[in-house]
């Protein structure tokens, strides 16, 4: 009947519509394949890329710490706050007395009590080589400091110096109040009991390094752990003339290193301090 005809369909045309249909889905996915590939990255393409830039930073971090290691001075195995390395001068002034206990050596002076030891083993070595010391100063408080270098002061004044003067001449031996290391309990005054007992002296004179006590001094006193505070050609630095009594405790490595490499300890801290830095940069 014609009603039902064109609700029909013949076997021939079905699979007419069914060639288009399914040639019409492989072009889509033709197209929609090459459009992925041309315009995204492959995972292998994302990972090689990100791995590269991975390498190129890691390269980068380690020659920034291959150089920052080139930098480094080996030294002792010290630190900016060991208590044997506090540094005090005209550029690092004390702002109050250091809380210490103290011993009382032979000489009726104060030391640290924790350089008893090595004091004490410095002397018995200087006597059994022979050497006759005495010891001129230890501990000085401020106050002594101020009163000290008053002293001084107004004799140069009395002698005829303008004040501008006075300072100046009292400063080439006598540190400022709030800058001595004496007031640390660290150092020591050391000298040849001969040149103590010259009538008007000190003892502290310049010529103690041509007697035997002062040659042994700076030869052995590194061993203990004392180095030569105020040595030659090193005053642009440490600010005070060459005094070849004044001893400072840093501890046996720290004192054989700063001797052997001719450091005063403005120079030793200086170069803790970048090693310091450098050890920072490379973290």
């Amino acid at each position: 009947m014609e009603t039902n005809k064109k609700y029909s369909q013949t076997p021939e045309r079905y699979a007419q519509r069914l060639r288009f249909l399914v040639g019409l889905l492989l072009a889509m996915l033709f197209f929609t394949g090459c459009t992925t590939d041309d315009d995204e990255p492959s995972n292998s393409q994302q990972d090689s890329t990100t791995s590269n830039h991975s390498e190129e930073s890691q390269a980068s971090s380690e020659a920034a710490v291959d150089e920052a290691e080139s930098k480094v001075i080996v030294t002792p195995a010290s630190s900016l706050t060991d208590w044997n390395l506090v540094l005090v001068n005209r550029e690092n002034q004390l702002a109050a007395e250091i809380a210490t206990e103290f011993y009382l050596t032979e000489s009726g002076y104060q030391i640290d009590s924790r350089i008893k030891d090595p004091y004490l083993a410095l002397l018995e070595a200087g006597k059994v080589a022979g050497m006759d010391f005495t010891m001129i100063s230890g501990y000085r408080s401020i106050e002594q400091q101020q009163a000290n270098y008053d002293v001084n002061y107004q004799n140069y004044l009395a002698s005829g110096l303008t004040e501008e003067e006075a300072h100046s001449k009292t400063e080439e031996f006598i540190a400022l109040p709030n800058a001595s290391e004496h007031t640390t309990g660290l150092a020591v005054d050391i000298t040849s009991t001969a040149l103590a007992n010259q009538e008007g002296g000190s003892g502290l004179l310049q010529d103690l390094e041509n007697y035997p006590e002062g040659l042994w001094l700076e030869e052995n006193a590194p061993k203990f752990g004392f180095v030569l505070r105020y040595p030659k050609e090193k005053e642009a630095i440490t600010g005070i003339n060459f005094e070849p009594w004044h001893f400072r405790y840093v501890g046996v490595e720290n004192a054989i290193y700063m001797t052997e490499n001719n450091l005063t300890l403005e120079e030793y801290v200086e170069i803790l301090k970048q090693n310091e830095v450098l050890g920072n940069s490379k973290q």
